[in-house]
């Protein structure tokens, strides 16, 4: 997990980021993942994962890696669940492309 970029072990989060949006919202679920998202579209902009060293020790496969299952757009009945101010969805913000 060290070497992972989107991984930041001071803070103990996975964060991936596959499109930036000025206004972006977002919803947590239950176990922790923050799915980012475009409040127009609700197409699924990125997802981060705090406390991500529980999250992997509770999702880790057999080959040492971990799942995350994320819906292709946010529900608009979700849209209001949590929104974030414009500094923290600029601020540490990593672009990225999930293969």
């Amino acid at each position: 997990m060290t070497d992972d970029p989107f991984y930041n072990k001071e803070t103990d989060t996975y964060r991936v980021i596959h499109e930036g949006h000025p206004s972006a919202s977002a919803v947590t679920n239950t176990e922790g993942v923050t799915v980012f998202f475009n409040p127009e579209t609700h197409d699924v902009l990125g997802f981060s994962i705090a406390n991500f060293s529980k999250y992997y020790d509770d999702h880790v496969t057999e080959d040492g890696e971990f799942e995350v299952v994320l819906p292709a757009r946010v529900p608009a009945n979700l849209e209001e669940e949590m929104d974030f101010d414009e500094e923290t969805i600029k601020n540490n913000v990593r672009i990225a492309e999930i293969y």
